[in-house]
């Protein structure tokens, strides 16, 4: 297999050629009058908790311009009041920038006087059980058989979810880990000490979540846990603790679970977004997710669109859930959009057309992708093809209320004069 050459890449794309990108329209962006288009609010009346608790729910960028039978990674947000809109600003960021895959992100928030109910009701060094916690379970039946199935039945949710608690609902967090094994994939553990707690006889919750490793079956969990270095200061028998749960788990890493416990160099809950940061990296390695699309490009007939493919496949066999190249990014070349430009300027219109219409099978309802295969179009001088297309990019970007509208009716006129 022949790839070409980064300083060959690097002349075609700063080299005078038939046909270049318009880097003017890099990816979908709503124009809507709201700062968070992509969020939507529900309230769910919830029999498990006996009252009603409200849900935000925050769709990838490119949620409209991808089919139905695409599915996107679950992120839950435990105290969502607090954690909601840091957790989904960042989620899209880092998928953006192609550092983990795009992902539905929903918030849960605490009603009033309520946030401690879902830890297990914690025991003292005495025996005796401390004065909150308790509802885990009904915490739990809330979210597996209320949240999940709302969720699963109003947006495309894959079969990969992860789970964010901080301090109290972090505790709830590792309940979930032990008590229902298959409920969730990734666990981001936030401010959390081992304990022992009401209803778990001698052990401790780290014994309970060692247990469930062992009897898990191959499916493969992800577990992050944190403490600020103040916290960890006061009491050191929590680094002993991590120590211990690392040791115990060190002979199923990493086929049954990735394990990794930290302490922040921060304050409180100065600590959130940094573990936060380093929980996503342990689950979604930036390396996987952030490839360079050139290394694909080859010289063989078809092989660049087979090494696509190939990366690809592999890492939805390694998730399950269908991971999605990126047809089109901010500000950055790396993307089939610039691998199709590539092909094109070689005058291989086959294997460009190949790559496009894989780009639209992934994301049918893409104005840019027709808008691309407009330019291929023109490439090959079949200009009644590229009007075709300009149409329909312009048709897709006004349903999608796509701010680059005025940018596809200027391709649109502009071609539509040249063929007058």
């Amino acid at each position: 297999m022949r790839y070409i050459t980064f300083g060959i890449f690097l002349t075609i794309l700063v080299s005078a050629s038939k046909t270049n990108a318009n880097e003017s329209h890099d990816i979908y962006n709503s124009q809507s009058q709201s700062a968070f288009s992509n969020v939507s609010r529900h309230v769910i009346e919830s029999h498990s908790l006996k009252g009603k608790r409200t849900i935000d729910v925050s769709l990838p960028v490119n949620y409209l311009e991808t089919g139905s039978k695409v599915t996107y990674p679950l992120i839950v947000v435990l105290d969502g009041e607090l954690l909601f809109h840091s957790v989904s600003g960042f989620a899209q960021f880092q998928a953006m920038n192609s550092q983990m895959p795009e992902a539905i992100v929903v918030g849960i928030q605490n009603a009033p006087d309520t946030r401690r109910d879902m830890t297990p009701k914690p025991i003292n060094a005495n025996g005796d059980p401390l004065w909150f916690g308790g509802k885990e379970d009904q915490y739990l039946s809330f979210i597996q058989h209320e949240v999940l199935p709302f969720l699963e039945e109003n947006y495309r949710i894959a079969n990969f979810k992860v789970l964010i608690g901080l301090s109290p609902s972090a505790s709830f967090t590792l309940h979930s880990f032990w008590k229902q094994p298959h409920l969730f994939s990734g666990y981001i553990v936030i401010n959390q000490a081992d304990f022992k707690a009401v209803g778990y006889g001698k052990e401790t919750i780290f014994d309970k979540v060692i247990e469930s490793v062992r009897q898990q079956p191959e499916d493969k969990r992800y577990l992050y846990i944190s403490m600020p270095e103040g916290g960890a200061a006061r009491n050191p028998k929590i680094v002993d603790d991590y120590e211990k749960l690392e040791r115990a788990l060190s002979p199923y890493l990493p086929q049954k679970v990735s394990f990794k416990w930290e302490l922040i160099d921060k304050q409180s809950y100065a600590a959130v977004l940094p573990a936060i940061m380093s929980g996503f990296e342990l689950i979604f390695p930036a390396q996987r997710w952030d490839v360079n699309y050139r290394n694909f490009v080859a010289g063989e007939n078809g092989a660049t669109l087979r090494n696509i493919k190939a990366h690809f496949s592999e890492l939805s066999e390694q998730y399950g859930f269908m991971a999605l190249p990126k047809g089109e990014r901010f500000y950055n070349r790396n993307r089939l959009k610039r691998i199709v430009y590539v092909l094109i300027n070689e005058e291989r219109y086959t294997e460009a057309e190949a790559i496009v219409q894989y780009w639209l099978s992934l994301y049918p309802h893409s104005g840019n992708a027709y808008d691309t295969l407009a330019d291929l179009y023109l490439a090959k001088g079949e200009k009644d093809m590229a009007l075709k297309h300009r149409k329909k990019a312009l048709e897709l970007a006004r349903r999608n209320n796509d701010h680059r509208v005025m940018i596809f009716e200027e391709a649109l006129n502009n071609l539509k004069s040249t063929k007058k």
